[in-house]
């Protein structure tokens, strides 16, 4: 990529290879934020000055006993808009300089508090929540945010405020699964358990939401809307058990050891 495109920020992450792709902080965030914030503040001093003004000609007019019936509402108004306009304003400050890197052998993020260098071994799980979201059935946009955790128990969230964040997403886990796979397979086809928060897997069986089942008694493994659910051959009200997908961190790990075992079925 040009390297004229990568702000300055990001020179000094090193370590990292060759820049692949940059994210910026989507123009809303930043600009857009800022625009309501002095239109409010704006609003928010014109409503006081009014408030001002038609308490002076009450004050003329009538003398001290209307200053109290004219002035609190425009007050009231003025001050909702100005913590409004101070909360936009939060928010530009806050995305200002977000921003993601991915280079060769990691990323980098940066964001008001400074630059942060993950390096693709450093990086121990990632968990996706994404949320479609209807209106009265109508489709009104989808929400994506990840979390990233690396051996340094250090936590990293990206979401909707960086531009393009579900493809950024998709680099790191296609950078990041064939390292994590190969530990995961290592470790269960040496007899060991790959808890990844509410489901454990092992040769003995599947364990989701506290509740074991033996790979011989499954009839299937379903993941469908967000939620993954395990059903055992006999049925019944009780037959099966389910986690949200958003609570797993290395999903795609996980599934595709559980395709290999017993098959995966998606709806």
């Amino acid at each position: 990529m040009n390297n004229s495109q990568i702000p300055e920020a990001f020179i000094t992450a090193t370590g990292l290879g060759a820049p692949r792709t940059y994210f910026p902080v989507k123009k809303w965030n930043r600009w857009g934020n800022l625009v309501i914030c002095l239109v409010l503040l704006a609003g928010a001093l014109l409503i006081l000055l009014y408030g001002i003004y038609i308490t002076y000609l009450a004050f003329e007019q009538n003398g001290p006993a209307m200053i109290d019936d004219k002035l609190p509402v425009p007050l009231v108004i003025a001050l909702i808009l100005a913590a409004l306009g101070l909360l936009a304003g939060w928010s530009a400050y806050a995305n200002w300089r977000k921003g993601a890197l991915v280079c060769e052998r990691g990323f980098a993020y940066n964001d008001r508090k400074g630059l942060q260098v993950w390096n693709w071994e450093d990086v121990v799980s990632m968990r996706s929540a994404i949320t479609r979201h209807y209106t009265n059935g109508i489709y009104t946009g989808t929400t994506h945010v990840y979390t990233l955790l690396n051996r340094q128990d250090q936590r990293l969230v990206l979401s909707d405020s960086l531009g393009k964040v579900e493809e950024l997403a998709k680099l790191i886990d296609e950078s990041i699964f064939p390292r994590l796979y190969k530990l995961a397979a290592d470790q269960y086809n040496s007899g060991q358990e790959i808890i990844s928060g509410p489901v454990a897997i092992s040769k003995a069986g599947i364990t989701i939401s506290r509740k074991t089942y033996p790979w011989s008694e499954v009839k299937e493994v379903t993941i469908h809307r967000g939620v993954l659910k395990v059903s055992r051959k006999e049925g019944g009200w009780f037959s099966g058990a389910s986690a949200s997908a958003s609570s797993i961190p290395n999903l795609g790990v996980l599934l595709t050891i559980i395709h290999q075992v017993v098959g995966i079925k998606t709806g």
